[in-house]
């Protein structure tokens, strides 16, 4: 069996039509599709750690902290040492990144729609289901 026949490469193909369509529709709001989670990370609960904001989107901190630079630069978050333990940074929602929070979900949602409009009521739960399942055993 040649490689590019497997489910892991078809896989790896689709996750990188669906990653660069949705880093298109994200770019039209100035935002990376990445930093996209980090926010709706904050607009659940602002004022998380970056480690807490690595931790759950299972990234390094590096990276988290690498965005969290860029969201700065573009006024979307603001950091500030933790009043309690100076060593930890915060982060915080701009009013930038709080007025854009429905734009992108109204952004997200289209996408998602056309993305997967090809597939049934059906198989969209049936694949929501599979990837929840994937998510949960690959995370143990």
């Amino acid at each position: 069996m040649n490689i590019n026949e497997t489910t892991s490469y078809l896989f790896a193909e689709v996750t990188n039509l669906y990653r660069t369509g949705f880093e298109k529709t994200m770019v039209e709001l100035g935002l990376h599709g990445g930093q996209v989670f980090i926010l709706q990370l904050l607009y659940i609960e602002d004022g998380q750690s970056q480690i807490e904001l690595a931790l759950k989107l299972n990234n390094t901190p590096p990276t988290i902290n690498n965005m969290v630079k860029s969201l700065q630069n573009n006024s979307f978050v603001k950091s500030r040492k933790c009043k309690k333990d100076g060593r930890v940074m915060r982060v915080f929602l701009m009013p930038q990144a709080i007025e854009l929070q429905e734009e992108i979900k109204r952004k997200w949602l289209q996408f998602e729609e056309d993305f997967f409009s090809s597939l049934t009521i059906t198989e969209k739960l049936v694949l929501f289901q599979l990837l929840e399942k994937l998510k949960s055993d690959f995370g143990k």
